[in-house]
């Protein structure tokens, strides 16, 4: 019993109570001024002190270890900005947040970290080898027959015929592009870095002869084969790609607008083959769902794990979009697809091309891109 000369017991906090350090009364408080037409549980002030709390702890050890690693003593606004962008979840749920102070992250072009040698400036990242080409054999001399004055010419030794992509007449590669060739045979003409590692390239050949896990097929609702690039797929695929093309439409059904679907490939070197329904232009919202279609195709991608996928003119052919208004969709929708997942298994992005004008138009787009 507790009388007039008993002793009072310490008051105890909800903080105290629910074993955290941030004040749960305080979070209610907030609760009930900014949700005042829903009721207010007693366990949600609880959870989020305790959430935040945890938030809070993960902030100050990351920026602490960056501090550390800086040499400083004090945590300061730069360390909170180089914790959360080095740390996915956290960069992913504070991607709209600006920390003031903070500064920007630290990206420097190869071009530009050069060393002093001998008073002149030099790269110190070496430069891609030249491509060495094999010189043709010189053709024999002509021999003189025995006891005639006439020569008589040998027939020189016939070269066999090497398959080479060149570029379109008038093109200067820019200062990315690749001199030598590594897409399975075909020059790289054009290439840009993208901030978390990605590369998107363009080319120009065949779409079905590029060394890629996939290849991207425009197409209709009803996965139709006619045009260009889907009668080069099939051609090349035979029978058993027919197959596949059967199989899909009978159990994915029709494809919405701007929608995609997966198939394996046959006869080509694409493991995969990704089919999508692009939109017209000129109808509505049609540069909106070619964006989406583009990210539909990304995702379908990561879901089975592909690292290289190559593209063609989405858009730009049957479909009638202008080429250079569809080249700044696909490429800012892809830029902005990574930016958004942060985690994703593509790290090669090719676009194939055919037509001089279209490497034209991607090769200028893509230079205008901010990686």
């Amino acid at each position: 019993m507790s009388g007039r000369g008993g002793k009072k017991k310490k008051a105890m906090s909800k903080s105290m109570k629910a074993g955290v350090l941030f004040p749960v009364a305080r979070m209610q408080r907030y609760l009930k001024g900014m949700t005042h037409h829903f009721r207010i549980g007693a366990g949600a002030p609880v959870y989020m002190a305790a959430v935040i709390e945890y938030l809070t702890a993960e902030i100050l050890e990351l920026a602490g270890n960056a501090a550390r690693d800086n040499k400083k003593g004090r945590v300061a606004p730069r360390h909170i900005l180089l914790a959360v962008a080095n740390d996915e979840e956290l960069h992913q749920l504070l991607k709209h947040v600006t920390i003031a102070s903070g500064g920007v992250l630290p990206k420097i072009h190869p071009e530009l970290l050069v060393r002093k040698r001998g008073g002149k400036f030099q790269n110190i990242i070496p430069s891609s080898p030249k491509p060495v080409t094999a010189k043709p054999p010189a053709s024999p001399k002509p021999t003189t027959t025995a006891g005639k004055g006439k020569a008589s010419k040998s027939t020189p030794p016939k070269l066999s015929k090497v398959k080479s992509v060149k570029p379109p007449k008038g093109f200067k590669p820019s200062a990315d592009a690749v001199s030598a060739t590594s897409a399975g045979g075909f020059t790289i003409l054009s290439e840009k870095k993208l901030f978390l590692g990605q590369k998107m390239t363009v080319i120009q050949g065949d779409l079905v002869k590029i060394a890629a896990d996939a290849i991207v097929h425009p197409t209709s609702n009803n996965f139709y084969m006619g045009g260009e690039v889907g009668s080069a797929i099939e051609k090349a695929g035979g029978k058993e790609f027919r197959k596949e093309i059967d199989d899909l439409s009978k159990n994915h059904g029709n494809l919405d607008t701007a929608g995609a679907a997966i198939c394996p490939g046959h006869n080509f070197p694409a493991k995969f083959v990704v089919h999508v329904n692009s939109p017209s232009w000129g109808s509505s919202n049609s540069q909106q769902l070619l964006e989406k279609a583009v990210k539909n195709v990304l995702t379908l991608a990561d879901e089975k794990n592909i690292k290289s996928i190559a593209i063609p003119s989405i858009g730009s052919g049957n479909a009638g979009f202008p080429k250079q208004t569809a080249a700044q969709i696909i490429l800012r929708a892809i830029s902005n697809y990574f930016v958004t997942v942060m985690t994703s298994s593509l790290k090669q992005v090719y676009f194939v091309l055919y037509d001089p004008e279209s490497v034209a138009v991607y090769t200028s787009e893509l230079s205008k891109l901010d990686s």
